[in-house]
């Protein structure tokens, strides 16, 4: 059975409306230690993670490379990462966080945090679980769909991770 077409056009205007305040929110969040948006889940992703190299990042962020080498030439000339060289393949470089890296991070999640507890706040208790659980699937099945569009980069940046 298909998806009524109402249910459709309500969906495509919850998504513009959440994609504008997402937008908002992501800089005001990340200027509490002066970051890109790039650069804050470039940051998040790192912290998530631990030490990577950059085809590793590049994959789990869906970027291909010139980026995210730009996003990372950013974070190391403001010293929240370092690069050093990979102790098993002498071709890459690992990215970890510095202290700074580590303080940012630190700031971001208090930020966000807050932010984000406060939106929950918002919600009837008994909804928190399921919106949680619903923005997740969410999340899933867009990524489904753009790899499904041929709009998943992800073929390239496998090679890249190698």
């Amino acid at each position: 059975m298909s998806t009524p077409l109402r249910d459709v056009r309500r969906l495509r205007a919850a998504i513009r409306v959440l994609e504008r305040e997402l937008a908002l929110d992501l800089r005001s969040q990340t200027s509490c230690c002066g970051v890109t948006t790039a650069q804050c889940h470039l940051l998040l992703e790192i912290d998530r993670r631990g030490p990577a190299t950059g085809g590793e990042l590049a994959l789990a962020l869906s970027l291909d490379k010139s980026t995210l080498s730009r996003t990372l030439d950013g974070l190391a000339e403001a010293r929240l990462v370092a690069r050093e060289p990979h102790p098993e393949d002498g071709r890459a470089q690992r990215v970890t966080l510095t202290a700074a890296g580590r303080e940012a991070v630190e700031r971001i999640d208090l930020a966000c945090d807050g932010d984000y507890r406060a939106l929950l706040d918002g919600v009837a208790p008994g909804h928190r679980q399921r919106l949680v659980a619903a923005a997740e699937e969410l999340a899933e099945a867009m990524r489904q769909a753009r790899q499904a569009r041929g709009g998943d980069r992800r073929g390239k940046l496998r090679k890249a991770a190698r």
